[in-house]
C-alpha cells in the first residue's frame, strides 16, 4: 500500500475540517509508515475529544474513517491519536503483556488477559511472538480473552 503525499494532504484537510466543524481547536499532523497513516491531534481540547477511556476518540476515528475511505478511493489503515493518549496506552498494554510473558516463561503455565480491544490484542500477539510463546484470542468479540502459553516441547507433543 503506497500513500501519496496528495492523499496525506487530503487526509489532513478532512481531519482538520471535521475537528473544526465539531468546534475544537486542535493541531493536526499526518504521516505514513509501514503500518499505515498516523493522524496526530494535539491541543487544549484533547481531553474532551478523547472522552471516557478513549470512547470519544474511538468514535471520532470511526467517523473519520468512513469519510476518508469515501473521499480517498484507497484501502488505508490509519490510527488517530490525541495528545499522545494512544501512545501512552500502548506503553501500559506493553507493560501488562510483558509481565504476563515473564510469568509464563518462569512458571510454564498459561496466563489470561482480558479487557483489550482488537488493536491491543494485535499488539500483544506481536509481543508474544517475539518471545517465542503462543498466544490466541478466545471468546465473543466484546469480551475476548488473550491467552499466552508456552510452546509445547518435543516431549509434550507426543503425549
Amino acid at each position: 500500500m503506497t500513500i501519496t503525499k496528495a492523499s496525506l494532504n487530503q487526509i489532513q484537510d478532512i481531519t482538520e475540517k471535521m475537528v473544526n466543524f465539531l468546534g475544537f481547536q486542535m493541531t493536526c499532523a499526518v504521516s505514513a509508515d509501514l503500518n499505515g497513516v498516523k493522524i496526530e491531534l494535539s491541543g487544549n481540547d484533547g481531553a474532551l475529544l478523547i472522552g471516557y477511556h478513549g470512547e470519544s476518540l474511538s468514535s471520532l476515528a470511526y467517523v473519520l474513517g468512513l469519510i476518508i475511505h469515501k473521499q480517498i478511493d484507497q484501502d488505508i489503515n490509519f490510527r488517530v491519536d490525541i495528545n499522545g493518549y494512544l501512545k501512552e496506552k500502548d506503553k501500559k498494554v506493553t507493560g501488562i503483556v510483558m509481565g504476563a510473558i515473564e510469568k509464563v516463561q518462569s512458571s510454564g503455565f498459561p496466563e489470561e488477559l482480558e479487557g483489550f480491544n482488537a488493536y491491543e490484542r494485535r499488539l500483544a500477539h506481536t509481543l508474544v511472538a517475539k518471545e517465542s510463546l503462543i498466544s490466541e484470542s478466545k471468546g465473543p468479540s466484546e469480551h475476548r480473552i488473550l491467552i499466552i502459553r508456552p510452546r509445547k516441547t518435543t516431549d509434550e507433543k507426543g503425549s
